[in-house]
C-alpha cells in the first residue's frame, strides 16, 4: 500500500521544487512530490488507495545527515564516566571514584571517563589531569580519562604499567607521552598514542557492539538524524574493522538497523589502506551501511594546542601544534586513496594542517588525474583567504561542525590572533563560493544534538553561558543554506546524493516533522525546537 503524507510545509531541499504540500511513498521511496490535489490525481490514475498521514501543517524536512561523528565511541561512551562540565580536577576525581564504586569496570576492564575540559575549571589550576591525580583515586585499577576533544588523555600508574610506558620507553613516543620534571611519565598521552590505546583496551565484542548500536540509534532518531557518517574503526578492539562491519551486517540482516551509516575508516598507513581495499571493502555495503572514505588525522585540536599552525600559538609561543605526518607521508596516503578511486577525509584544524591537506590532494590529482574521488577536509577551522580559495579550486569537500564555535569563540583569538581568526570558521564563504559544505557534530566531542548545531550555524552565537556573544556574524549561514548542508550536502559528502538528502521522487523516504517552523521563529527558539516524528523508508521510527 502507498502512503500519502499531506497538509505539511514540506521543504524538500530540492531546488527544482523547493516546497510541496504532499508526497506519495511507495516501497520506501518517494513516488510523487507536489500538491495535494495532484497527489490524489496520481492515486486515481493508479487506481490505488493510500494510508494517509496528516502532517498538521508542520515543517517537514529530509532527515538530518550528521556528516562526521564517532558513533561507536558515542555508543560505548554510554558505559563510561561522564566528565563533561567538571569544574575542577577534584570533581573529576570524585566522579571517577563514584564510577569505580558503581562497578562500571568489571574485573579485567579499564575504567574510562571522558568529556573534561581544563578551560572550564573554575577551581584550582587550569591544567591537564595527570597520573598523580588519578592515582589518588585508585593506583591499581587501570584508568584513562579523555579530554572533550579526544586528542588528549590521562592514565594512572596501573594503565601506564599495562601499556609499558616507563621512564625508559616514554621517550620513544616523542611528544605523545608526557614526561614529568622527575623524568617519569606523567600519564598525559596525546593523539595517535591515545588512539592506539583506545583500540588496545576496547572491551567490545560482537554482541556488546550490536547492543550499543541499537541503543545509540534510538538517540539519533530522536534528534531527527536518519544518516550518519562516522569514524569508528579506531574504537573497535585492535582496530578490527571486520568485527565492526560484521556487527552492522548482522543487524541489517535481522532488520534492526533503522539509521544509515557511512564509515570514514581510520587507516593511517598506505599498506593498511591497500589491505582494506584489496579485501573488497571499497565496493562493499548497502543503503544501510557502507564505507565511504578513508579517514586521516593530520593534526590535533585547538583547545589542546595540538592543531598544527604555520606560526606559533599566540598564547604559547613554544609550540606550533603537532603535525601527525610529514608532507611526503601525507602525500603518499592521499595518493594511495586516489589511485584506488577512494576518497580521503583529512582531519585538519590548524592552517598548517589544512595547507598540508590541500597540497596532498593537489599532488594526488596531478599524478592520478583519471580518477576524481571526493576528497575532503574535516573540521577546517583555521584558514586564510588563500586556503579558502583552494577548497573551490581543488573541489575539496568541507566537513564542518558549527557547534564548535560555542567553545572556540572563547579561545580562538587568544590561540591564533585577531587577523587569522577573522578568516576562520568561514562556512558561508565556502558555501557561497560553490564548495560542498556538510554539517556534523563530531559527537561525542560535542553533544549528539541537532538544534544547537543548527543554531550555531545560523546565529553564530554561544549556546552555553548567560551572556550571548556573536562570533564572525558575516559567516552565518541562512536557514535554507544550513538545512541544505545538513541534508542534501551530507548525502553528497558520502556519494549518495542520488539516493537521499532531499524529498524528491525516487529518493528514499527518510524525513522528519518538527514542532516549529525554523524559517519564521526567532533565532533563540531554534534551541527549543523538537523533532516530533522521524520516518525512515516511509516507516515511523520515532515519535515524541
Amino acid at each position: 500500500m502507498l502512503t500519502l503524507i499531506y497538509n505539511g510545509d514540506i521543504r524538500t531541499m530540492d531546488d527544482r521544487q523547493p516546497r510541496a504540500q504532499a508526497a506519495l511513498i511507495e516501497n520506501g521511496r518517494f513516488a510523487f512530490v507536489g500538491g495535494l490535489k495532484a497527489a490524489r490525481v496520481e492515486l486515481a490514475r493508479r487506481g490505488e488507495t493510500a494510508r494517509e498521514i496528516d502532517l498538521e501543517g508542520r515543517l517537514t524536512l529530509p532527515g538530518f545527515n550528521d556528516s562526521h561523528m564517532h558513533f561507536i565511541h558515542f555508543a560505548k561512551g554510554l558505559m563510561s564516566v561522564d566528565l563533561s562540565g567538571a569544574q575542577s580536577i577534584a570533581e573529576i576525581q570524585a566522579r571517577m571514584k563514584k564510577g569505580l564504586e558503581q562497578g562500571l569496570a568489571p574485573e579485567g576492564i579499564w575504567l574510562e571517563g571522558e568529556g573534561w575540559n581544563q578551560d572550564y575549571f573554575t577551581q584550582g589550576e587550569k591544567r591537564f589531569p595527570n597520573r598523580a591525580d588519578l592515582d589518588a583515586v585508585c593506583p591499581d585499577k587501570p584508568m584513562m580519562i579523555m579530554r572533550a576533544c579526544f586528542h588528549i588523555g590521562a592514565l594512572n600508574s596501573a594503565a601506564l604499567k599495562a601499556l609499558n610506558i616507563t621512564r625508559e620507553t616514554a621517550p620513544q613516543y616523542g611528544g605523545l607521552a608526557g614526561i614529568g620534571p622527575d623524568g617519569e611519565p606523567d600519564g598525559v598521552i596525546r593523539e595517535s598514542l591515545l588512539d592506539d590505546t583506545k583500540a588496545q583496551i576496547s572491551s567490545l565484542n560482537l554482541e556488546t557492539m550490536k547492543q550499543i548500536i541499537l541503543a545509540a540509534q534510538q538517540k539519533a532518531l530522536a534528534q531527527g538524524i536518519t544518516s550518519i557518517q562516522s569514524d569508528d574503526v579506531g574504537y573497535t578492539p585492535q582496530a578490527d574493522y571486520n568485527l565492526l562491519f560484521e556487527a552492522f551486517a548482522q543487524l541489517e540482516a535481522q532488520g534492526k538497523l533503522q539509521i544509515r551509516l557511512s564509515e570514514q575508516c581510520l587507516l593511517q598507513k598506505p599498506e593498511l589502506i591497500e589491505e582494506f581495499l584489496d579485501a573488497g571493502y571499497g565496493r562493499w555495503g548497502s543503503r544501510w551501511f557502507r564505507p565511504s572514505c578513508v579517514k586521516l588525522l593530520a593534526d590535533g585540536s585547538l583547545g589542546a594546542r595540538t592543531a598544527a599552525l604555520r606560526r606559533p600559538y599566540q598564547d604559547d609561543p613554544s609550540t606550533t601544534g603537532l603535525e601527525m605526518f610529514t608532507q611526503a607521508q601525507l602525500n603518499e596516503l592521499v595518493l594511495t586513496c586516489q589511485r584506488r578511486n577512494m576518497p580521503a577525509a583529512i582531519h585538519a584544524i590548524g592552517d598548517r594542517a589544512v595547507e598540508m591537506a590541500m597540497d596532498a590532494i593537489e599532488n594526488a590529482q596531478l599524478l592520478c588525474p583519471q580518477y576524481r574521488p571526493r576528497h575532503g577536509v574535516v573540521h577546517c577551522q583555521i584558514t586564510d583567504q588563500a586556503l579558502l580559495r583552494r577548497f573551490r579550486q581543488l573541489d575539496v569537500l568541507a566537513f564542518v561542525q558549527p557547534i564548535f564555535i560555542d567553545y572556540d569563540m572563547r579561545i580562538c583569538r587568544d590561540r591564533v590572533g585577531e587577523e587569522l581568526t577573522a578568516s576562520s570558521y568561514a562556512w558561508r564563504s565556502l558555501y557561497e563560493n560553490g564548495v560542498h559544505v556538510s554539517l556534523g557534530t563530531d559527537c561525542p566531542v560535542e553533544k549528539f544534538d541537532t538544534m544547537p548545531n543548527l543554531y550555531c550555524a545560523v546565529a553564530r552565537k554561544n549556546v552555553a553561558g548567560g551572556e550571548k556573544q556573536t562570533f564572525l556574524p558575516q559567516e552565518a549561514l541562512t536557514m535554507e543554506q544550513a538545512l541544505k548542508c545538513y541534508t542534501v550536502e551530507g548525502a553528497y559528502a558520502s556519494g549518495e546524493e542520488e539516493e537521499k538528502g532531499s524529498i524528491s521522487p525516487g529518493k528514499l523516504a527518510d524525513f522528519i516533522v518538527l514542532d516549529r517552523d525554523l524559517f519564521s521563529i526567532p533565532e533563540e527558539e531554534i534551541l527549543q525546537t523538537k523533532v516530533l516524528q522521524t520516518w525512515v523508508e516511509g516507516q515511523l521510527r520515532y515519535r515524541l
